[in-house]
């Protein structure tokens, strides 16, 4: 009994660390969720040239 318990627990913790990343929602998934949706301009490394990412955000 303790050790299915146990592993019940375990399998839950495991899986609660699987949630969604707001962050990489679209633009209509974020809006239509309730969340802020934000447009960000990043410096790429890479090129050197500055570019606009867009976030989800909590209110």
């Amino acid at each position: 009994m303790k050790t299915t318990v146990l592993l019940f627990l375990m399998s839950l913790f495991i899986f609660v660390g699987c949630s969604q990343d707001i962050s990489k929602f679209k633009k209509d998934d974020c809006i239509k969720k309730g969340y802020g949706y934000k447009k960000e301009k990043v410096l790429n490394y890479r090129t050197g040239k500055y570019e606009l990412r867009t976030i989800c955000v909590k209110k």
